[in-house]
């Protein structure tokens, strides 16, 4: 048997890659707008408009945005400017706070908000912050040479 006389069997058909499995011919693609989605030319005058009249909405928009933008602002208070809280305490509030931190667990109920109330006061944290190990010039290159 030949390769022309097996391709003429009907499940050498069905897997014909040539032959459109839907029926329909493959020439005509995308209903002529033709290869890689560019579009047809004779959609071309309709998509310029249709981009044009976006483009005019919204700036439209973007102007009826600002104007409101201008209106709100002018109806709307200022606030003021929160102070940054200095969180600075004194030794005998520190102290208290460690004693409450330390019987509170001992007590019936356990009151959480009381906890967090005094947990910035109980921190044992720098108050800055600072990297915890420095590395040196001759630390880096020591490390590079014994490899």
């Amino acid at each position: 048997m030949t390769r022309t006389e097996r391709a003429g069997f009907p499940r050498a058909l069905l897997r014909d890659r040539s032959e459109s499995k839907s029926g329909l011919d493959k020439s005509v693609r995308k209903n002529g707008s033709g290869q890689h989605n560019w579009g047809s030319i004779n959609d071309e005058r309709y998509l310029e408009a249709a981009a044009l009249a976006d483009e005019e909405e919204e700036e439209f928009e973007e102007d009826r945005d600002t104007t409101d933008q201008q209106r709100g602002n002018d109806s709307v208070h200022k606030k003021t400017k929160l102070e940054k809280r200095a969180n600075s305490f004194t030794e005998a509030e520190r102290e208290n706070a460690r004693q409450i931190r330390k019987n509170v667990l001992k007590a019936q109920d356990i009151d959480l908000s009381m906890i967090a109330r005094t947990s910035s006061a109980a921190s044992t944290s720098p108050p800055t912050r600072s990297p915890p190990v420095s590395i040196t010039g001759s630390a880096e290159t020591a490390s590079i040479r014994s490899a």
